[in-house]
């Protein structure tokens, strides 16, 4: 299940697991049964309760777990687009990203990767990796865009719980 804001473990860094463990395997399992189950891009291990340094990403259409992913280089040319958040539904907001960056992480072997992304797929990596640091994209707007965001959500939530008991919009 998908820890939904304003849930803390959202907020806490997340710690350093090493591949080929039995609890690296576990995170890694979870990972995917959680995503099975959402429509989305990627999930970090902190959006299913589990405070691992451990994310899923599709990138070139193919699921990777990559643990303990660190931002090595950032782009100075930023891009701006539209993110939205599992642990956020139904909201989302314009955010400047670097365009392009690059990334080191483990691989589910232990096996290091560097990764050289651009565009949506840097802007994937990025929000995710934020995640593992108790960070959401949320916190990369204007005080006033993450007040409109967060009344959008609560509305958006409140709505969603009168759907599910029935009561009327």
């Amino acid at each position: 299940m998908i820890r939904l804001y304003p849930d803390p473990i959202l907020r806490r860094r997340a710690r350093p697991v090493k591949p080929g463990t039995p609890a690296a395997n576990q995170v890694a399992r979870h990972l995917r049964e959680a995503f099975a189950q959402v429509e989305g891009l990627g999930l970090a291990a902190n959006q299913i309760g589990e405070l691992a340094r451990a994310i899923l990403v599709v990138l070139g259409g193919e699921e990777l777990v990559l643990f303990d992913p660190q931002v090595v280089w950032r782009s100075e040319e930023l891009e701006v687009d539209s993110e939205g958040c599992l642990s956020l539904p139904g909201v989302a907001a314009e955010v400047a990203r670097p365009k392009q960056i690059r990334v080191r992480a483990l691989e589910e072997t232990g096996e290091p990767v560097e990764l050289a992304l651009e565009d949506l797929e840097a802007r994937l990596l990025l929000h995710e990796i934020d995640h593992l640091d108790g960070v959401l994209y949320i916190d990369h707007l204007s005080q006033a865009e993450r007040r409109r965001v967060l009344q959008e959500y609560k509305a958006h939530r409140k709505a969603g719980a009168r759907l599910e008991t029935g009561s009327p919009l």
